[in-house]
């Protein structure tokens, strides 16, 4: 008999780069282990949990695992059965990942019971394109080679879209990751004010993946955000688990000539530690910490060391991430003179300057004003639009001005160098920092199915903190 609740995960790895020329980067599999590594610690947290009336092991004894890997162009399935193998999964330490994985294709057959059609994998995930895709384009990427859009976060959205309804319990996208949502193969973004997804483009967009129809024209997604929330199990999770530190700007370029898409440090992530400094001087941290204080207390941010760490930040690459290299003064006109319906940097900056009419290099904001910059910067990235469009789904990522660490064969985390952006994020919005279950915290930032972090996102957009 048909198993009557199957359940899946998806699991996608990014595309690593970003090494030097002559460099190995652009084609290790750090990605990849990450996503084996979640399989290991879910069917930990699964069977651990697995007396629980509505745990998983209840719903189904059996879990299927989807990977679409970027670096190798493939999909792949592990299922596991918990009532033959409890919780062990071979390879625990993600040593030989490409074996763990069997190659999703025309000839899948389940090896526990029997899938109906609509159930069966090999009929709603888009292993066919991904394996076209990679046949018409079967080079082996260096680290400085173009992208090849052999595997796009289309072909997981319509893979999801198409799984059986309310079996979905985590889609996680392991990889680089900035404002703008998961990067796969860092292609190019349509044009700014676009309504529909480029054919070329495999990231994440978040203008565009939740708008109803998820940026794609055609009747046939009409209703593509409706099918992709119904997809996720009750107390289902999107994670994206790299990045937050780079600002969109579309603005004239360092060599001059048409504004275009450029790229500065995030502003959260300078405000805010800005901040953090200013309560380290004072010595009120953990005072803050406990209790925010009133609304109107009065902080002085010095944005000169912030503009400074962002100058050493584009000759970093590892630190960069490909910061658009602007001098000191451009980064201060753009953030206190120029105005982008993306961003809310005038009204918080507001065009200061010194009585000689030099930018200020610092200057002087109440805890609310700092709050609700915060807030209005949230709000126009893929993290929050995820969140505010699917509702019912656990988003979990990085807070804004957050970046995600990748130990040797080890699992992405918020490294001990941004969790202050974390826990400022926490205590501005009730964001949670604490995944329950988990054997590991790695300070990722929940915006809750229930919609209580998004309503205090907006709030304190609208009138700021008490």
């Amino acid at each position: 008999m048909a198993n009557p609740t199957p359940l899946y995960v998806f699991l996608v790895s990014g595309r690593p780069e970003g090494a030097a020329p002559g460099g190995s980067h652009g084609t290790d599999n750090a990605f990849a282990i990450c996503a084996w590594l979640r399989v290991v610690e879910l069917v930990n947290k699964f069977f651990d949990a697995r007396k629980a009336a509505d745990s998983v092991v209840q719903t189904s004894p059996v879990v299927r695992f989807i990977h679409f890997a970027s670096h190798d162009s493939t999909v792949g399935i592990y299922e596991h059965d918990f009532a033959t193998m409890k919780n062990v999964v071979k390879d625990s330490r993600a040593r030989s990942v490409a074996t763990n994985w069997k190659l999703l294709d025309e000839t899948f057959t389940t090896a526990f019971g029997t899938l109906t059609t609509q159930q069966n994998p090999k009929e709603f995930v888009e292993w066919r394109q991904v394996r076209d895709a990679k046949a018409a384009n079967p080079a082996t990427w260096g680290p400085d080679d173009p992208a090849s859009p052999n595997v796009s976060i289309v072909n997981v959205y319509h893979s999801v879209r198409k799984a059986p309804r309310a079996s979905v319990l985590e889609l996680s996208i392991f990889g680089h990751a900035f404002v703008d949502g998961p990067v796969l193969n860092n292609t190019d973004a349509p044009p700014a004010g676009s309504t529909t997804r480029l054919a070329t483009d495999t990231d994440g967009r978040a203008d565009l993946d939740f708008l109803p129809n998820m940026g794609e024209s055609g009747t046939a997604n009409a209703n593509a955000l409706q099918e992709f929330k119904g997809a996720f199990a009750a107390n289902g999770s999107f994670r994206i688990w790299g990045c937050n530190v780079q600002d969109i700007v579309v603005t004239v370029p360092p060599e001059g000539g048409t504004a275009r898409r450029c790229l500065i440090r995030s502003t959260v992530l300078e405000v805010e530690d800005a901040l953090h400094k200013q309560l380290l001087r004072r010595g009120t941290l953990n005072s803050f910490l406990v209790k925010l204080p009133a609304g109107s207390t009065n902080f002085t941010l010095d944005m000169d060391e912030q503009i400074g760490n962002e100058l050493s930040a584009q000759t970093d690459r590892d630190a960069g991430g490909g910061l658009t290299p602007f001098p000191r003064n451009r980064l201060f006109e753009i953030r206190y003179d120029e105005k982008f319906t993306n961003h809310s940097y005038n009204d918080f900056f507001k065009g200061q300057r010194t009585t000689a009419g030099a930018f200020a290099t610092s200057i002087t904001r109440s805890l609310s004003d700092i709050a609700k910059f915060v807030a209005a910067e949230t709000a126009t990235s893929y993290f929050f639009k995820a969140a505010n469009a699917l509702q019912t789904v656990d988003v979990i990522s990085g807070a804004p001005g957050t970046s995600a660490d990748v130990p040797n064969n080890g699992q992405q985390f918020i490294g001990p160098g941004r969790t202050a952006q974390a826990v400022f994020f926490q205590k501005f919005f009730g964001a949670s920092l604490t995944e329950p279950g988990a054997a590991v915290q790695r300070h990722f930032s929940i915006l809750d199915n229930q919609g209580n972090a998004v309503k205090k996102i907006l709030d304190c957009k609208a009138n700021g903190l008490p």
